[in-house]
């Protein structure tokens, strides 16, 4: 006679999986890890997969720089005159919203830290005054702020990020020496220091809800009120670029030579590796950082890295030609 539960014996294999979650935290992933990138001088858009040989690539003319949106199965593609809206293969293209009355010369993306919110800057040079035009998830319009012309007129001098009040800070050299902090939100563009910050801010970007400023006295965190620096710093050193998530902070010194790039998890950093052409830095769910040079995109073991020092900085995708930017993103 047959057993009334014939499956039941394999019920231990079938618990197994549930056990192990249960006991280590942990879940088995349910989706890859992959890295859109901006390649070839902005020629080429293409999607990256460690251990995968080939991925999604199409030809562009213009692109600059991609941001994912939340979940991951979505990036913001900036191109010099407009914006879109792609998928994780780099199709459903959707051109987004142009805002009017401003010449559109994009130069850049950030996003927030829940990635909701994505900011680009317009800057066309020669004088001419700056916008930040800010997208919600959706892709829908959210603000267009103008800026007064900058000076020196430098579109690689204004650095920014999106907080998470959905406000863009902007910080970019000041007359006569020092820098500026700009607060751009629906509401209009405010100065925020006056007279400026007399330390000179190279860059900007968000750790979850805190911002931070790479400065020529080292990292310090920006006050969300009046814009001044910290006391103290959270990194040493002359960092120029930071490169931010939810929960950790890069920093890297640009232009001088095979310099590191430092990791912060709000109490522990470490050198992740060294990089001497360093584009762009992208923080994946699942704690994997991935480093772009002009040629390499190099994948960082965070949690290990800080945890144990094991960084395992493993090349997944070589022989790049000018890449510019990276952002992760998740497939089923």
């Amino acid at each position: 006679m047959k057993t009334p539960f014939p499956r039941l014996r394999h019920l231990p294999l079938l618990l197994a999986p549930l056990l192990l979650a249960a006991c280590t935290g942990t879940t088995e992933p349910q989706s890859t890890t992959s890295v859109a990138l901006v390649n070839a001088g902005g020629t080429e858009l293409r999607v990256v997969t460690p251990g995968t040989a080939t991925g999604p690539r199409v030809s562009t003319t213009g692109a600059v720089d991609a941001e994912v949106l939340p979940g991951g199965s979505q990036l913001v593609v900036a191109f010099t005159d407009h914006v879109e809206l792609r998928d994780a293969a780099l199709g459903s293209v959707r051109t987004l919203t142009a805002p009017t009355g401003i010449t559109p010369c994009y130069v850049r993306l950030r996003a927030s830290p829940a990635r909701d919110r994505v900011a680009a800057l317009s800057d066309c040079g020669s004088g001419a005054a700056q916008s930040l035009v800010m997208y919600r998830s959706d892709g829908s319009l959210a603000f267009v702020a103008t800026l007064s012309p900058p000076s020196p007129s430098t579109p690689d001098l204004s650095r920014f990020a999106v907080t998470t009040d959905q406000a863009v800070w902007l910080a970019r050299p000041a007359t006569g020496g020092g820098s500026e902090l700009l607060r751009a939100d629906q509401d209009g563009v405010k100065i925020v220091t006056n007279p400026p910050l007399s330390a000179t801010v190279y860059d900007l970007a968000m750790r979850g809800s805190s911002l931070y400023a790479a400065t020529n006295t080292g990292v310090r965190q920006v006050s969300l009120t009046d814009g001044s620096l910290s006391q103290s710093t959270v990194l040493n050193g002359v960092p120029t670029r930071l490169y931010g998530s939810d929960r950790l902070l890069a920093a890297w010194l640009s232009g001088t030579g095979n310099q590191a790039l430092t990791v912060w998890n709000g109490t522990t950093s470490g050198v992740a590796s060294y990089f001497t052409d360093l584009r762009d830095v992208t923080f994946a769910p699942d704690g994997n950082a991935y480093a772009l040079t002009g040629t390499t995109l190099t994948q960082l073991d965070t949690v290990l890295g800080l945890s144990q020092g094991t960084w395992k900085a493993t090349d997944v995708a070589t022989g790049l030609n000018d890449a510019r930017a990276a952002t992760w993103l998740t497939g089923n």
